[in-house]
């Protein structure tokens, strides 16, 4: 059984089951599920009701940073989505993609308006990058600005003038 509030919809946990074969449910972290199914997962959760587009989140793990579970850790993004459903009984559909360096996923700004300058803010300060996404281009840095400042391998004493 999912963690409440991970993965805490029965719509959404029968979807994930019976359309893109998810067997595992973590209980400390949501569903992962292939980039290329992303898309298809937000299609199908607006669909089925899922029409407010909440929040997506990047994070860089370096290859050193192993986990309990995975010694041999590659280095890699994970990128967490969330979608809340409308109206009486309203509930949230998370999921994570794990993406390796240099690897993109499909946007979903075209679904949800709301992913637009999230989608943005992700690809400027942590790197990743979305695939189709309409005006993929910074958002907080300067556009000359080098690097994502969010990455775990973003040099800490980078001069970041007029503050330092």
């Amino acid at each position: 059984m999912p963690a409440k509030g991970v993965t805490d919809s029965a719509v959404f946990s029968k979807l994930l089951r019976e359309q893109f074969g998810v067997d595992e449910f973590p209980e400390d972290a949501p569903v992962v599920v292939p980039a290329a199914r992303h898309l298809e997962l937000a299609q199908a959760l607006k669909a089925a009701g899922y029409r407010i587009y909440v929040t997506v989140v990047a994070t860089h793990f370096l290859a050193q940073e192993a986990t309990k579970k995975d010694p041999e850790s590659p280095e890699r993004f994970e990128v967490v989505t969330a979608l809340r459903s409308v109206g009486a009984g309203t509930d949230v559909a998370m999921w994570r993609v794990i993406l390796a360096p240099g690897e993109a996923m499909p946007s979903l700004a075209r679904e949800y308006a709301g992913a637009d300058w999230q989608e943005r803010e992700q690809y400027d300060l942590v790197g990743v990058h979305f695939e189709g996404h309409p005006d993929l281009r910074r958002l907080m840095m300067p556009d000359d600005w080098e690097g994502h400042p969010l990455r775990k391998d973003y040099a800490i004493e980078t001069a970041c003038p007029p503050w330092r």
